[in-house]
């Protein structure tokens, strides 16, 4: 569907043309019109398929430019998700300069904020939900009852149950005439119980059939058993030339343990964390977004409500501990119809964890890293053992621990350290079951007799 067959105003064409926007995604062609004909809608759809401007351009296409209240309202998990949403809409409202659309989010001058609201209100607010609650209840500066749209982008970010709380005081505050747009990737317990609650009428709206992974995104899976991950990882991105790759790790501290190594083997790469202070966050989207970037170590804040232009790989250096963390990861790539390639290091432990990607659609290919070129590898298994011995293996691990200084020829001497003991345990286990069929035998001979 063409955008030039809807009957828009004329500056929403001028702004959509001026982004080489003229065909819709198939999320727009069918949730535009029931947005433009005030109808409420619930979606799923995959990461990259142009939720943001199926919601943009039939509220702005609805807003009265000509009544100075607030009538639509866009929540956001993120303040950089938010500041992107902020921006998308700016280079459609260029055109038409009685638009009043601001953005309220952490870290700015809320006296400034508040004294402006004192002023005027805007027709659109762009908004966290923390900030948003601050305005409405705290300042009582924002004036809401008079919103007849409202848009949530990542849902299950936006409803969390930490911020419950916050999100019945806010949506007790909107009139019951209200049509809704939300948007996710994933609908989890949080978002169900929000729209049972809130929105009456709705259809849901499903776009993948139950489908969650990108047929644009090549699936790779590295296996890394008795392999030191962080050699592995450093061979892996001498092999290609990426544009821009998003390395995957679970914990903060992982994280700074291969931002460290990949610095002290000369490859320069920036973090990218919760932890890491807002105006910091800003200059490392900004320095991505320049182009000056090429290795980006994250936390999963970079896999939901950060949208990072360009990037041509992402690695998961762990496998996240939820699915739909991995969904949202390897989402980051082949965003708009471009392609891009998801690699995954594994374990064998990590077999349940592959076979619940693959019901869910995943096409995995195992690959393996070989003479600097990846490589087709069989798929393998972990053999079966005795759950008393996986416990020893595991309590061998943990009481190994990675050293805090890396010294020259520390892995050979923990992957030695580790491979006597599991010796020495395992040999004890063989002995116990030998004495234990030596007494078995025994006492079958003597009941013989």
């Amino acid at each position: 569907m063409k955008f030039i067959n809807y009957n828009l105003k004329e500056y929403i064409y001028e702004g959509l043309k001026s982004i080489d926007f003229f065909e819709t995604t198939e999320v727009q062609s069918i949730v535009i019109p029931k947005l433009l004909n005030r109808e409420s809608v619930i979606v799923r759809s995959a990461t990259g398929s142009g939720k943001t401007h199926s919601f943009i351009i039939p509220m702005l296409q609805n807003v009265n430019e000509n009544l100075h209240e607030v009538q639509a309202i866009v929540i956001s998990p993120t303040r950089e998700l938010a500041l992107q949403l902020f921006k998308e809409i700016n280079k459609i409202i260029k055109f038409n300069n009685k638009i009043d659309c601001r953005l309220f989010v952490g870290g700015t001058d809320r006296d400034d904020e508040v004294n402006k609201l004192r002023l005027s209100q805007p027709q659109i607010v762009v908004a966290t939900i923390g900030k948003l609650d601050d305005l409405i209840s705290k300042a009582d500066a924002l004036n809401i009852h008079t919103t007849s749209f409202i848009a949530v982008d990542e849902a299950d970010m936006v409803f969390s149950d930490k911020d419950s709380t916050l999100i019945d005081r806010i949506f007790a505050k909107f009139e019951k005439n209200i049509y809704y747009s939300i948007f996710s990737a994933t609908m989890n317990q949080e978002v169900s119980v929000f729209c049972k609650k809130y929105i009456k009428r709705a259809e849901f709206i499903e776009l993948d059939d139950g489908k969650i992974m990108n047929d644009n995104i090549d699936y790779v899976f590295i296996p890394c058993k008795n392999r030191n991950k962080f050699d592995l990882l450093l061979s892996l991105l001498k092999s290609f030339k990426p544009y821009l790759v998003l390395i995957f790790a679970n914990t903060k501290i992982t994280v700074n343990e291969v931002a460290n190594y990949l610095g002290a083997n000369n490859i320069d790469c920036v973090i990218l964390t919760g932890e890491l202070p807002a105006r910091e966050r800003k200059q490392v989207l900004r320095r991505i977004k320049n182009g000056e970037i090429q290795y980006v170590v994250a936390s999963d804040i970079a896999s939901r409500g950060i949208d990072i232009e360009g990037v041509s790989h992402v690695i998961n250096f762990e496998l996240p501990k939820d699915i739909e963390y991995f969904i949202h990861r390897v989402g980051r790539t082949a965003r708009y119809k471009f392609t891009g390639q998801a690699i995954s290091f594994y374990d064998y432990d990590d077999d349940k964890y592959m076979n619940l990607l693959r019901k869910k659609g995943l096409s995995c290919k195992y690959m393996d890293l070989k003479d600097g070129q990846l490589v087709a590898s069989k798929i393998r298994t972990k053999k079966r053992q005795s759950s008393k011995i996986k416990r020893i293996e595991e309590d061998v691990h943990m009481r190994t621990p990675m050293p805090k200084k890396v010294k020259p020829g520390y892995k050979k001497k923990r992957k030695k350290g580790i491979d006597q003991k599991l010796k020495m345990m395992k040999h004890k286990k063989i002995d116990e079951m030998f004495f234990k069929n030596i007494h078995r035998n025994k006492r079958k001979d003597r009941e013989d007799e």
